[in-house]
């Protein structure tokens, strides 16, 4: 299955953003649209569940609404279509003040139970809509990414393992996941042996999938990671400390 094109994060009219959800609270508001829930945890014998838009605007909202397969490869997450999942309707108009159900459906053999969690990403894309207008600027088009899990039939249990790597100058941090259920990682601080603490990863830093493991760049240089030392931060939004070796070159 081909991986969706990163350039598909970027642009479809002048600009676009994308609007990462998972840490707001029940609903997201951008551009006038509310998306609620902002994550989806389905349960392993549930074949759909819903999402559900709705326009606080003052304008009609068109959006596509698509279902990938969300994996990660060295590193980095990537989405590859998938038929395993699908969103209903693909296509949506919402009218200001009003709502708009989307169903996602388990279909063929993703329909049955696995024993690992499955990882999908929904993506709603806001369309621009042509207008005449002598107003001179960007129109603005947005992008939502909404984590969605399906629970795997064995007791949900991530098990992570912490390393650092120095890489062209920067620090980064390699968190595996031999685990069955994804892992949530948030507000990473560091601190070295008898040093201060330092906020190494502020807000969101990324999920890691069962299985499969997140690099992630860091905001503070390598030379701090030298004797090793702890990390501290919210993994599934419970407060966590880590121990890690002294950082290495990357191979």
């Amino acid at each position: 299955m081909p991986a969706v094109n990163p350039s598909l994060f970027k642009c479809f009219a002048t600009a676009v953003f994308l609007v990462l959800l998972a840490l707001a609270g029940k609903h997201a508001l951008a551009a006038g649209l509310q998306i609620a829930p902002v994550s989806l945890e389905i349960p392993a014998d549930k074949k759909a569940d819903e999402v559900w838009l709705r326009n606080t605007g003052t304008e009609t909202v068109h959006a596509q609404v698509r279902v990938y397969r969300w994996s990660q490869n060295q590193g980095e997450d990537v989405l590859t279509s998938d038929t395993g999942m699908v969103a209903s309707p693909p296509m949506v108009q919402v009218e200001p003040g009003q709502q708009q159900l989307v169903r996602l459906v388990r279909v063929g053999p993703m329909a049955a139970p696995a024993a690992t969690e499955r990882t999908y990403r929904l993506l709603i894309d806001e369309l621009p809509i042509k207008k005449v207008t002598s107003k001179v600027g960007l129109d603005f088009v947005f992008r939502y990414s909404v984590p969605v899990f399906v629970a795997g039939t064995e007791t949900a249990k991530p098990q992570l393992e912490w390393s650092m790597q120095s890489t062209g100058g920067h620090a980064w941090l390699v968190v595996k996941n031999s685990g069955n259920s994804h892992s949530q990682l948030a507000e990473l601080a560091f601190t070295p042996p008898g040093g201060k603490t330092v906020m190494a990863a502020a807000g969101l830093a990324g999920y890691v999938l069962p299985g499969q493991y997140r690099r992630l760049q860091l905001s503070v240089p390598p030379s701090l990671f030298a004797q090793g030392g702890t990390f501290t931060g919210l993994i599934n939004g419970v407060k966590s400390t880590t121990s890690v070796a002294p950082i290495s070159k990357a191979p």
